[in-house]
């Protein structure tokens, strides 16, 4: 939980890497539960910003950016 908590706050100050690490962790069920759509919605805004692991694991999801 206290990962979470520190990722999250980081993503949402913006950090490419946070917002990524967030994604995975919703990707995958860690520490939070599994949700697809909002790893999608965290891989995307770390993707907006050129990180390239990011646009990689949305293109896994079979998503877009």
């Amino acid at each position: 939980k206290e990962d979470d908590k520190y990722w999250r706050k980081a993503a949402q100050q913006g950090y490419a890497q946070a917002q990524n690490n967030l994604g995975i962790m919703y990707d995958n069920g860690e520490g939070v539960k599994q949700d697809k759509k909002e790893a999608a919605k965290w891989y995307r805004k770390a993707a907006e910003q050129g990180l390239v692991e990011a646009q990689y694991n949305l293109k896994v999801l079979g998503e877009s950016w």
